[in-house]
């Protein structure tokens, strides 16, 4: 009779982690998607900056587009946090999984007769979460490689603009480099 308690509770543990993690993986999904065309947009704007001689010099169009670079790769970051997070959470249900098989492993021991066979069944319903976990796993594991280049590139590109303004955009961008140096410093 107690292996029903513990079933019910696994099923209930289980029920609030996955709306939990889907809700979580939803939310990533869309930010990333989001943020790639962003991100591509805001390489695109700098490319044709440069492209066109008589906005090279343009101080203002520089500083707007700096200050679009900083923000997407402020949620660019923000992005990878939640990626780390998101990571955590389906550790931590790979964790929760692993021991409940553990925990249902013992019962299945001590039980007989028609407990045992419920308790085989829920044994089997429980690795297949674990391995659907593991898989979860798995893909944001290779999505974290993409997202790392994602962060360096913008990251990179920021810094380029930040220099070309301080040394392209005359006394106004000279300032404008000075001033964010002192920012930094602070």
């Amino acid at each position: 009779m107690y292996w029903l308690l513990g079933v019910a509770a696994v099923g209930g543990v289980l029920a609030w982690l996955s709306s939990e993690e889907n809700n979580a993986r939803n939310d990533y999904y869309a930010k990333s998607d989001r943020l790639a065309k962003e991100t591509q947009s805001r390489q695109q704007e700098l490319k044709t900056l440069r492209a066109n001689r008589a906005l090279a010099k343009d101080y203002y169009q520089h500083i707007e587009l700096h200050h679009a670079s900083v923000q997407t790769a402020n949620a660019c970051h923000k992005l990878y946090e939640d990626h780390k997070k998101l990571f955590k959470m389906i550790a931590n249900r790979e964790k929760l999984l692993g021991e409940q098989i553990g925990k249902l492993k013992q019962q299945r021991d001590l039980a007989t007769g028609t407990e045992k066979q419920a308790i085989r069944e829920q044994l089997t319903q429980t690795r297949d979460f674990l391995a659907q976990a593991k898989s979860q796993r798995q893909a944001l594991f290779n999505e974290k490689s993409r997202l790392l280049e994602q962060l360096r590139t913008i990251n990179q590109q920021t810094r380029d603009l930040k220099i070309y303004i301080g040394q392209h955009c005359g006394q106004k961008g000279r300032d404008w480099y000075a001033r964010i140096e002192q920012r930094k410093m602070m």
